[in-house]
């Protein structure tokens, strides 16, 4: 386990700026492992592997416990082809299927938060099944030879819920989340992230046009903060901190005492109330962890945000995110929530314009050798966590088309 989350925050703003290896120890910056090659944002070939390897076969974010608050209450997820059906049975237990129906493959729930009283029925032929997975009801039953209803059920999915989040894994094998996080539970537990509820209108869902790895490449460094986000700059400047606790991205920002230029950033620093269930030094603090390949919790006083990036080809992203609370009706806290919001929408929209930057500057036959600041040393770290899954991601140049799969399982992949 971490140390408490005070010693844990002190941590975090190293005198010397260090690079993590895969054993979660440190090396030099001037050691940083290169960056991935252009050809891995433009190839379709290797978005595939991404989608197989990084999105089927590691865990992904799907919801919340809050989300489904009520038995009947579902979610669907979609990732890679793939869809997940999440449910709350009358026995209250969450379940996680493919949201697939055993007879002819239709999905059978669309929306994305829902409900299904009592059974979920497939709209194509009427099959019904019970809020546990198991077949109930096949419309002109007798016209099927030898069907055996008691044999058929959803195909389950592997389901994990971790400090409140529910995780899917639509194939493979590894760590589960709890033992992957474990050293950032310390850190986590005073925000009591089980007990949080969905904030109203903080949910979104949008098509981006870059490639999934770019998102991350702006948002796993604090060097482009000072001249790309003017209003974090007021936030907290100097004091954001990118770091690494025990093999996990965590990025720490403590507000400025100094009153900010801008409207929201100011009022924000002015109203942002006093929160006792928070130790002191969680009170006027921000900070983000990253769950591998695409999630990102960002954690404040106030509430918590959640977003993550979803490849759909090699340059188009679905961009996925909503919002959560602990229950406060003070104004206060309702002022400091919509302040906050407004201050990430603004890097939000900033960060998009990065990306599409740095997306087009992918297709230059100028694109540089890359030129790191120890600042952004988070960017290769994610990189070589890319390479560890696909090591034919450590190739400078493309492979010749076709290839990509098989020298990817020969190199071990």
């Amino acid at each position: 386990m971490t140390a408490p989350p005070a010693a844990a925050i002190a941590r975090s703003q190293p005198k010397d700026r260090r690079m993590p290896p895969a054993d979660g120890g440190a090396q030099p910056a001037e050691a940083m492992p290169a960056m991935l090659s252009p050809w891995t944002y433009r190839s379709e070939e290797f978005t595939a592997l991404e989608i197989e390897h990084l999105f089927r076969r590691q865990w992904l974010l799907a919801g919340h416990v809050s989300d489904l608050a009520a038995a009947g209450d579902c979610l669907t997820f979609e990732a890679g082809g793939e869809s997940a059906l999440v449910v709350r049975g009358a026995d209250d237990q969450l379940r996680a299927f493919h949201n697939v129906c055993r007879h002819r493959g239709a999905r059978l729930v669309d929306s994305e938060r829902g409900r299904c009283p009592n059974r979920i029925t497939c709209p194509f032929h009427g099959w019904t099944y019970g809020l546990d997975g198991q077949l109930r009801g096949v419309p002109a039953a007798a016209t099927f030879d030898g069907l055996d209803r008691a044999a058929i059920r959803l195909a389950p999915l592997r389901m994990e819920v971790w400090h409140g989040f529910i995780f899917v894994r639509f194939a493979g094998d590894g760590p589960s989340v709890e033992q992957t996080m474990r050293p950032v539970d310390d850190l986590l537990a005073p925000h009591r992230l089980p007990d949080l509820e969905p904030l109203p209108g903080a949910r979104f869902r949008e098509r981006r046009p870059c490639n999934w790895k770019v998102i991350h490449d702006v948002d796993n460094e604090g060097y482009h903060v000072p001249v790309g986000h003017p209003q974090l700059q007021e936030l907290y400047g100097d004091n954001y901190r990118d770091d690494w606790v025990g093999g996990v991205s965590v990025s720490f920002a403590r507000l400025n005492e100094t009153p900010g230029h801008s409207w929201s950033v100011r009022h924000y620093q002015k109203l942002l109330p006093d929160f006792a269930h928070l130790p002191p030094a969680h009170r006027r603090l921000w900070f983000y962890v990253g769950i591998f390949p695409s999630t990102v919790l960002a954690i404040y006083p106030e509430g918590l945000e959640f977003y993550m990036s979803i490849p759909l080809s090699a340059d188009a992203t679905r961009f996925v995110g909503g919002g959560y609370a602990l229950p406060d009706p003070r104004r206060e806290v309702r002022a400091a929530r919509y302040l906050g919001a407004r201050i990430n929408r603004a890097a939000d929209r900033e960060d998009a314009a990065f990306a599409r930057r740095l997306q087009a500057g992918m297709q230059s036959s100028a694109f540089p050798a890359p030129r790191l600041s120890s600042i952004e040393r988070g960017v290769p770290a994610f990189h070589e966590q890319i390479r560890r899954i696909l090591p034919v991601a450590s190739l400078a140049a493309a492979p010749p088309p076709g290839e990509v799969a098989r020298l990817n399982a020969e190199m071990g992949g």
